[in-house]
């Protein structure tokens, strides 16, 4: 390994550990300072829906000045918001801090995967992209672990401190990595059709997973009567099974090829969210969840890598900006929905209408990408499959 990805990798590590003690502490935090499910849900869609807009209109801007550089901002802003949020009281202040984390988020998302690509060139792009996934997937795993006693013999506040402090040291190592960046001729443009069509497959994915996702731990609380020192490793837990869901992809696409591999996580994501609804164990809805969390992390780098082999180097982060601005406008749209539908309904009804929204966007995506390989075939453009990977 060459030294910048070395470099590139500990900073990773650091920041993932950093957010995975922060993302755990975070809704807890907010339900300790006495707000409801609904305001809890506003915050987490305001964060969501920043960042999605964000990487719509700052995603053609990165591909112009340069994703290493817009990375390396991207990063120091994620630590700095958090660590403004340890010290926040009040919802109007948190409305702010989480504003900010969004916009961190969004330009970290829309060009991380850029840097990677360049650090790493010649890899098949869905295993690279999986493996990286899976790696700090793992690393966040290891912090909600950590979180749990901070949290339990401490506070919320303390862990989301200790976080945001140890993912502040990302920034500083890279600033130390360098990238040779290859760079648009334009600061805005346009995104085509095809990336809309791919953030509007993004949105309806979003909005499947945000209407239970953000309060998986919460719901775990409530329904069961545990404490932290079960739910963080639960947390921890779903958190390595996105990273087993990130290693998964490579040997499903050598032994299911594409099309099947999405088929069949889309098709255990729905047994598996409504079965939630159907489990009153604490161990047996815990196994599902874990489960599912898997199961919905396998179709993402897919799809990336997909939609990479037919973009030119010059699109990538407004390719990347485009899908985060679909999947998190979902993702506000799906955590304000959720908020409502446990204030309002009841945990049935969000596990039935999250199950539904899955298959939309399953359907959705069959139809697009065969009509991508359609229209490659008549202009004669080969579509790149990511399961030809051996």
């Amino acid at each position: 390994m060459k030294k910048p990805l070395v470099l590139y990798c500990i900073s990773e590590v650091f920041l993932s550990l950093g957010l995975g003690i922060v993302l755990y502490a975070l809704p807890f935090l907010y339900k300790s300072a006495g707000l409801s499910d609904a305001t809890i849900g506003l915050l987490l869609a305001t964060n969501a829906a920043v960042s999605g807009v964000s990487a719509l209109l700052l995603g053609s801007v990165a591909d112009r000045i340069g994703a290493s550089k817009v990375v390396k901002i991207a990063t120091l802003l994620l630590g700095l918001s958090y660590l403004f949020t340890a010290f926040g009281h009040r919802a109007s202040m948190w409305l702010v801090t989480s504003s900010v984390s969004g916009l961190g988020g969004a330009l970290l998302t829309s060009t991380e995967n850029v840097v990677l690509t360049a650090l790493t060139q010649n890899q098949e792009k869905a295993r690279l992209l999986s493996r990286f996934f899976a790696m700090y997937t793992f690393v966040m795993g290891v912090g909600s672990i950590v979180a749990g006693p901070i949290c339990a013999y401490a506070s919320y506040r303390v862990a989301i401190f200790l976080g945001a402090a140890i993912a502040l040291v990302a920034p500083v190592i890279r600033y130390f990595v360098r990238v040779e960046d290859v760079t648009s001729s334009r600061m805005f443009k346009l995104p085509s059709r095809r990336l809309l069509a791919m953030c509007a497959y993004a949105m309806i994915f979003g909005i499947a997973t945000g209407l239970f996702n953000p309060f998986a731990t919460l719901i775990l609380k409530a329904q069961f009567g545990i404490g932290d020192n079960i739910v963080a490793p639960i947390s921890a837990a779903s958190t390595l099974m996105m990273s087993l869901g990130g290693f998964a992809v490579a040997p499903l696409l050598r032994h299911l090829k594409h099309e099947r591999t999405l088929l069949l996580s889309f098709a255990l994501s729905i047994v598996f969210t409504l079965g939630l609804g159907l489990l009153g164990n604490v161990y047996a809805f815990s196994g599902l969840y874990l489960l599912r969390t898997a199961s919905t992390s396998v179709p993402g780098s897919i799809v990336d890598a997909t939609f990479l082999n037919i973009t030119t180097p010059t699109e990538y982060s407004q390719m990347f900006g485009v899908r985060i601005f679909g999947n998190n406008v979902g993702t506000a749209i799906g955590s304000l929905g959720g908020g409502y539908l446990l204030t309002n309904a009841g945990r049935s009804v969000l596990y039935a209408t999250s199950a539904v929204v899955f298959a939309v966007a399953c359907t959705y995506l069959m139809i697009l990408l065969r009509k991508l390989r359609h229209t490659s075939a008549m202009t004669s453009v080969p579509l790149q499959d990511s399961s030809m990977s051996k």
